[in-house]
């Protein structure tokens, strides 16, 4: 299996949260993309291609700020009411974007972070075994 297809899967697998992985290359474009079965998407499909587009010019800005000393970028978090968006560079062609639940629940736990520790867990571990 194709080592973004098997990560894809991994995130997937991994929290019931994630609705929705695509690695996509740096000018935006979807490689590869999974969706969770019996979701309703919140935005479409065109729209989150623009984001995605969006994303990638956005670290490419970043990839010069990380040389005024702050080091590579890691990942960014954009939270909205009903989702989070994160990317993440994976090499120097291909970032992973990701959809979770953001949906308020009874403790209003706007906070609660996605589990950041295991995604970067499993991005680590596909690239270093595959």
């Amino acid at each position: 299996m194709e080592k973004h297809e098997k990560l894809l899967n991994m995130l997937m697998d991994f929290n019931p949260l994630v609705r929705f992985t695509a690695v996509c290359s740096k000018d935006g474009e979807i490689k590869w993309h999974s969706q969770r079965n019996n979701i309703t998407n919140i935005i479409p499909l065109e729209e989150t291609k623009e984001s995605i587009i969006r994303a990638a010019e956005s670290w490419k800005a970043r990839g010069q700020l990380s040389q005024n000393g702050t080091g590579r970028g890691m990942y960014t978090i954009t939270a909205y009411e009903k989702i989070k968006r994160i990317t993440i560079p994976l090499d120097d062609d291909h970032i992973l974007f990701i959809s979770t639940d953001n949906s308020p629940r009874k403790d209003k736990d706007y906070g609660r972070l996605v589990g950041m520790g295991e995604i970067m867990s499993i991005v680590d571990f596909i690239n270093k075994n595959e």
